[in-house]
């Protein structure tokens, strides 16, 4: 009897035991899968906080905004070194990068209603430059006087006229560097010279090299064209001028004197 009842006793704790086992399979089989999203606690500045209730009156949850921002500061931050240098060096002090960006695709917007592609390629590809009323007019006039083809032009030249134009500035306000950094960028556009180098030998005392593919003539023409330039009474400062006229390259050495 004893061996019966123990017998039925085991029977009935390895069927118990069996359901147990059978029950917590089946709850870890319909147990979900434990979430990824973590809460996260931060302070925020007064501004953050106000931006924050910005957007969620807009319907706009903390959640989505937070994953938004993120994406956008990774977006932003995954630019390339080239793109982030151009940005550095003309964002204006104090500019927020938002600000700098729609600044930069207003004048790419601008910039593409203009026919400037039309001029690069007539650069390029067939070589014209671009020249000035004046300035043709004083070839044509040096034509029917080649005696004074070099001289009259010199003395006529609107150097200052583009250099105001180009800067946007007075005159007296440009430091000699300034006007050195415009010859330099609209004579090349200008498809004048392919290369316009300068160094600075002293405080004082710049070396200008000018490189093109014509000749001796055309190197002479420039070296008077810009000596009447430095030479002008409408500078702030007065400047010596040493030029040597090459096959293909002029070179000039402009010292600056005392303020006028």
């Amino acid at each position: 009897m004893v061996k019966n009842i123990l017998g039925v006793d085991s029977i009935t704790k390895e069927n118990e035991t069996s359901d147990d086992k059978s029950n917590d399979t089946q709850k870890d089989e319909t147990k979900e899968p434990e979430s990824k999203d973590k809460p996260i606690y931060v302070k925020v500045s007064d501004e953050t906080r106000d931006l924050i209730d910005k957007y969620k009156e807009q319907g706009t949850t903390i959640s989505d905004l937070i994953k938004n921002a993120i994406k956008c500061y990774d977006d932003f931050n995954s630019i390339s070194p080239e793109i982030h240098a151009i940005i550095e060096k003309y964002i204006e002090e104090d500019e927020s990068n938002i600000s700098f960006i729609e600044r930069a695709v207003k004048y790419y917007g601008e910039q593409k209603n203009l026919d400037r592609d039309l001029w690069v390629r007539a650069r390029d590809e067939m070589k014209m430059m671009l020249i000035g009323k004046t300035t043709f007019n004083q070839l044509i006039a040096a034509a029917g006087a080649p005696e004074e083809s070099l001289a009259k032009p010199w003395h006529k030249n609107v150097a200052i006229d583009i250099i105001l134009w180009y800067t946007g500035r007075p005159l007296r306000s440009l430091a000699i560097e300034e006007i050195i950094q415009a010859i330099k960028k609209i004579w090349v556009v200008a498809n004048y010279f392919h290369t316009i180098e300068y160094t600075k030998e002293k405080e004082d005392e710049y070396h200008l090299l000018f490189r093109h593919r014509q000749n001796k003539r055309y190197s002479s023409y420039w070296l008077g064209y810009f000596t009447e330039l430095f030479h002008s009474e409408e500078m702030s400062f007065k400047c010596a001028v040493e030029g040597h006229a090459f096959d293909e390259t002029l070179s000039m050495i402009v010292k600056v004197g005392y303020e006028k």
